[in-house]
């Protein structure tokens, strides 16, 4: 399997950045903040991804997605690459907050509120609630028990996990969505990487509920 040729267009610049961030760093740097794995038969960086295994070759920066490269957008490789020149080697400290909650959250968290958290609440209200079980569950998210409707936890990389709940709403409430990060995510990752990755993950959930039906 080759590694995705991306026509990367008005991407190419930040792209290129972030190679350059990433050339910087030896890879047994880049191992111990961004806690990824270093094959050195195949000069590649590797960690999973909502349930899928990513290379990223060192120090090229060229990324496949193994088992489904069609997944792979422009936005959520360009993040990929950026975390591992930007973790920080900090443990995780458990308390989940919501994007608004991080430094800086409130500037972006209007247009994810609309364009992430209102469309995957959308989604809950209308969906086969068992093919977006499914669905979650390829991702490599988990049920979690709590006062949600659906609660699960999931991973973006091993510094950034990721809560996503939802409730039915009632009578005239309507059905809402939460996407919670640890508290640490904004030491591992800049705010309008973590915006993006919300954007990210709100299309993810949205193709593979389309492609499992």
């Amino acid at each position: 399997m080759k590694y995705i040729n991306h026509a990367e267009g008005s991407y190419k610049t930040a792209f290129s950045q972030s190679r350059q961030r990433l050339q910087a760093l030896k890879p047994e740097e880049i191992v111990s903040r961004s806690l990824c794995n270093y094959e050195e038969n195949n000069s590649c960086l590797v960690y999973k991804s909502f349930g899928h295994d990513i290379e990223i070759s060192y120090p090229d920066g060229l990324i496949r997605l193994l088992g489904n490269d069609s997944l792979l957008t422009l936005d959520w490789a360009l993040i990929l690459i950026n975390y591992l020149s930007s973790a920080k080697s900090a443990s995780i400290n458990n308390e989940w907050v919501s994007y608004r909650e991080l430094p800086q959250g409130n500037v972006f968290y209007p247009h994810i509120r609309i364009h992430v958290l209102q469309e995957l609440a959308q989604l809950y209200s209308n969906c086969d609630k068992r093919v977006l079980g499914e669905a979650l569950h390829s991702l490599g998210f988990i049920l979690v028990n709590s006062n949600a409707d659906l609660d699960v936890e999931g991973s973006f990389a091993p510094r950034v996990p990721i809560r996503i709940r939802f409730w039915e709403g009632e009578d005239e409430i309507p059905a809402s969505c939460q996407i919670l990060f640890d508290r640490t995510a904004s030491d591992q990752m800049h705010i309008e990487d973590l915006a993006a990755l919300c954007i990210v993950m709100k299309n993810l959930i949205l193709a593979m509920y389309e492609g499992t039906q």
